[in-house]
């Protein structure tokens, strides 16, 4: 690339993404804040994903890059975050999901946030469990962080929430890069489910974090989303139990002033999925 280094970086990650990545390359695009990249990682698609982000390429070659890995393997989604933040220039870095969007103050309210919040790694704020966009009445709602807004939060952060309220699990965070790359980015052995909180996790345990109020994030709920199709296959109790597993080592490991309070809650947490489990099976039988 050449020219300027951008702002920020937008990292895009997608596999199979064709029925809802336009919307979210466009909802870059109509960002208010015009100083960005956006890279967008092809996680080894074999529909009509990598024509559409070619699409975008052509039209703004400035700003929009296609990338994929080598021999256009599925590495899954740490994998994919990792690619796309190594080829990022930017001070600032979020991340959007494919089948997500952003609403057009996301990117200058975020970044602002963290010019003025010199301290905080990263700006966290609360989704939009986006329903409307089916079109058939559904109301969208707001996240409950479970924390007061506006405010600086300490390490070990939202830790604590998520943990026991999956619920309260962040998306799309705006992040320093210099604090992605001292927690060692994205944990390539988780693949899909809980990704997303082995990497908020070392960075909450590393970091303050300024919390916003404002939600500027949609969340796209529908049946084929990572999530749901877990669920459906009943991979996520084990999915929860494998990342309080790491978690658990991983407090062992590093010790610290918030080893001793946390411990206590994956204990718990680990305990309530394997007796949920257990009478998920005896209803079975």
């Amino acid at each position: 690339m050449s020219g300027s280094a951008p702002r920020i970086s937008v990292v895009v990650i997608v596999r199979d993404g064709e029925r809802f990545l336009a919307e979210a390359l466009d909802s870059i695009r109509a960002q208010t804040e015009t100083d960005w990249e956006a890279i967008v990682v092809d996680d080894g698609s074999r529909d009509g994903t990598a024509a559409i982000a070619a699409g975008f390429v052509a039209r703004d070659p400035s700003r929009f890059r296609l990338v994929a890995h080598p021999g256009a393997a599925n590495r899954g989604m740490s994998a994919s975050r990792n690619l796309g933040v190594a080829h990022a220039r930017g001070t600032f870095v979020t991340f959007l999901d494919h089948d997500d969007a952003m609403l057009p103050e996301k990117l200058a309210r975020q970044s602002a946030l963290l010019e003025r919040h010199r301290g905080c790694a990263a700006v966290i704020g609360p989704n939009i469990r986006w329903h409307s966009w089916r079109g058939d009445g559904a109301a969208d709602g707001v996240q409950d962080l479970g924390v007061a807004t506006d405010a600086r939060l300490a390490a070990p952060g939202l830790l604590p929430v998520f943990l026991v309220r999956t619920s309260a699990t962040p998306q799309s965070p705006m992040v320093r890069r210099e604090a992605i790359d001292a927690v060692g980015g994205f944990d390539e052995a988780f693949t899909d489910m809980y990704e997303d909180q082995v990497f908020l996790a070392k960075l909450f345990l590393a970091h303050d974090v300024w919390i916003d109020g404002v939600a500027l994030h949609r969340y796209r709920q529908h049946a084929d989303s990572c999530v749901n199709r877990a669920h459906r296959e009943g991979r996520h109790r084990a999915a929860r139990r494998r990342y309080l597993r790491w978690l658990r080592a991983r407090l062992a490991e590093s010790g610290g002033p918030h080893a001793g309070p946390i411990a206590p809650l994956v204990a718990r947490e680990l305990r309530r999925s394997y007796v949920a489990s257990l009478r998920a099976l005896l209803r079975l039988r």
